[in-house]
């Protein structure tokens, strides 16, 4: 019987075959051939726009601006996993940050709080506004919790 058992383990290939997982914004593209070791061609399935294998954020931001024939809710989908890999990045980062920081002066005592006036509010205004514009920023932004508070900060 424990022959039985040992052969037939021998026989199981393993699944994972190495490297690093796909990213979650592979499921919205075709993998194609091979360019270079683990690299792989990729594929819209919405619009069938192939791309090099490039960093995954080329793909994400092509489904997010660029793709106009992807679902709105794949759109959303891929907004959601960017912002909450983004927010995790700022978690990591700012924990780590906190040990290196705890023996820093802060920029709150040398800077002195006092209001704007309209016309510095204007300015600022104006210069997100471009910012937005310019760079091709998507306004649902401005509804995230760290623009909300960088905008407080102003």
């Amino acid at each position: 019987m424990s022959d039985s058992i040992t052969s037939t383990s021998k026989k199981i290939k393993p699944t994972n075959v190495g490297g690093h997982p796909k990213k979650p914004i592979w499921r919205f593209f075709k993998q194609e051939e091979e360019i270079d070791k683990g690299h792989y061609v990729a594929t819209c399935i919405a619009c069938k726009q192939s791309f090099r294998p490039e960093k995954t954020a080329v793909m994400e931001k092509h489904i997010v601006s660029n793709c106009s024939k992807v679902d709105y809710s794949i759109r959303e989908a891929v907004v959601y996993m960017v912002e909450v890999r983004e927010v995790s990045n700022f978690v990591g980062t700012k924990h780590h940050n906190n040990q290196i920081e705890n023996d820093q002066t802060t920029l709150n005592n040398f800077y002195e709080n006092s209001d704007l006036s309209n016309e510095r509010k204007d300015i600022i205004d104006t210069a997100l506004i471009k910012t937005f514009i310019c760079c091709g920023l998507l306004w649902h932004l401005i509804e995230h919790p760290f623009m909300i508070e960088l905008l407080k900060q102003l």
